[in-house]
């Protein structure tokens, strides 16, 4: 009988604590839904959850919505133990003072310079030649080493601002008469600019990429500053609602509503968008005008085919870094220089293709083709694989930097326009650097002139709360 008892009160117990905290949950929604926003950001990436930092340190009450789970394309995936990206991913250093504004000082290591170019031989076949015997061995001639030495020379003095309209197809063709050169010189702007569409690069933005400090390959994976970025949020006073994707936007400043695909509409002063271009288009009721949403439209995604790879070891490990020259190949041994797995026995690779602007390829194709590339440089390879991943056509940018819009100032400004009110960020907006850098360095911007509009139109002095 007291067994009965005991478990009659368990269940009743149960019973009321899940009744409270329903209702909790239920209060705790309302009062979301209720609230009038001064700001709500669309999207949990690096964007969105820097500029809410920075927003909500002013002072604002700032809502970000997030369809899935904060991170975006900078979340990475839990395989055998790993944290891997979703394909390689890199964080120029340039970077580092927006993060260190916003609270995050990324742990991890610049990986060391390629072992080898990969080139191809008349014969059909490859050979991989160490960096070093590019200026010391026979396979370029004297006059090649001279001209390649002689444009590093230059380049660094380039006056970048006759460059943004000028293709880096046309600019190599100017300064390079030698194509293994200039293959030599297009393989490490395809590593810093993570695309292979010459010729619609702008020059001075591939210049300028070229020009940045190292790189940083980061402990625990880009999921590391996610989560670092999430917690400065929250500390911050943002409130993060994820499984939140968006149907529209309407209305203008200072009255404007985000309503998600199930139909919870959430009021706001300011909406902040940090999804794609044509994903903002899509959201907006009424439409843009054709001439506005022209800007958003003509942009070029960035591409890439990715096999991602969880190994015990390689064939050959002292080999960790190897990019095609005449061929838009990558492969890098992440693990050499950042800690990525809790089995030290364990690596994580990747191995890249970087894909042609029309992005038209055959996914099959491009698949066999990074098996082979890895089987020339580590033959065996196949025998040290825990797991796999392919994915064919991951979103490198939603922008490349093109000449024919006049290079990084042709990009969209952080404010839309004929929208009062509205604002977006992310690696597709403002005139300054590409990719993560692009998407922090617009996420600042977006933010401060959120900020300075509020304190402009409504005599609030944000900075001082």
């Amino acid at each position: 009988m007291q067994k009965d008892n005991e478990a009659v009160n368990e269940a009743v117990n149960e019973a009321v604590n899940e009744a409270v905290n329903e209702a909790f949950n239920e209060t705790v929604n309302e009062a979301v839904n209720e609230a009038v926003w001064e700001v709500i950001v669309i999207g949990a990436g690096i964007a969105g959850l820097t500029a809410s930092i920075y927003l909500a340190r002013a002072g604002l009450n700032v809502l970000l919505l997030e369809k899935s789970h904060p991170g975006g394309r900078a979340a990475s995936t839990e395989m055998e133990g790993a944290s891997v990206n979703l394909g390689a991913h890199a964080l120029n250093r340039s970077v580092l003072p927006i993060l260190r504004e916003v609270g995050i000082t990324p742990a991890g290591a610049p990986p060391k310079l390629p072992n080898a170019l990969v080139f191809k031989e008349a014969d059909g076949g490859h050979r991989a030649l160490p960096l070093g015997q590019l200026l010391l061995g026979s396979f370029l001639k004297w006059h090649e080493k001279l001209e390649l030495i002689r444009f590093y020379s230059r380049f660094r003095r380039a006056d970048l601002a006759s460059l943004h309209t000028v293709s880096l197809q046309d600019y190599l063709a100017g300064q390079l008469a030698s194509p293994r050169v200039r293959s030599i010189v297009l393989a490490l702007v395809r590593l810093s600019t993570y695309s292979d569409a010459p010729e619609l690069l702008s020059a001075a933005a591939a210049l300028g990429q070229l020009k940045q400090d190292k790189v940083l390959y980061l402990d625990g994976g880009w999921q590391s500053l996610v989560n670092g970025l999430a917690e400065q949020a929250r500390q911050a006073g943002v409130t993060i609602r994820t499984g939140s994707p968006v149907r529209e936007i309407t209305g203008s400043a200072p009255v404007m509503t985000v309503t998600l695909k199930d139909g919870t509409p959430f009021t706001a002063r300011r909406v902040l968008s940090t999804a794609g271009p044509l994903e903002t288009l899509a959201l907006l009721n009424p439409a843009l005008s054709r001439e506005e949403a022209a800007v958003y439209q003509q942009l070029v995604p960035v591409r890439a085919a990715c096999l991602d790879l969880v190994v015990s070891g390689m064939p050959f490990p002292k080999v960790n870094f190897v990019l095609g020259a005449e061929e838009p190949l990558y492969y890098a041994n992440h693990s050499a220089a950042a800690s990525l797995s809790r089995n030290p026995a364990h690596q994580v690779i990747h191995v890249m293709k970087y894909l042609p602007a029309a992005g038209d390829t055959d996914p099959k194709q491009d698949e066999a083709e990074l098996k082979g590339f890895l089987e020339l440089i580590q033959p065996g390879w196949s025998r040290q694989v825990i797991r796999q991943r392919f994915l064919p056509r991951m979103l490198v940018s939603h922008s490349l930097v093109t000449a024919s819009a006049g290079g990084l100032a042709g990009r969209p400004g952080p404010a839309v326009p004929g929208r009062p009110g509205l604002y977006a960020a992310g690696d597709w907006v403002g005139a300054e650097g590409m990719l993560a850098n692009a998407a922090l360095a617009s996420a600042k911007e977006a933010a401060g002139s959120i900020i300075a509009g509020i304190e402009q139109l409504e005599g609030r002095n944000t900075r001082g709360a």
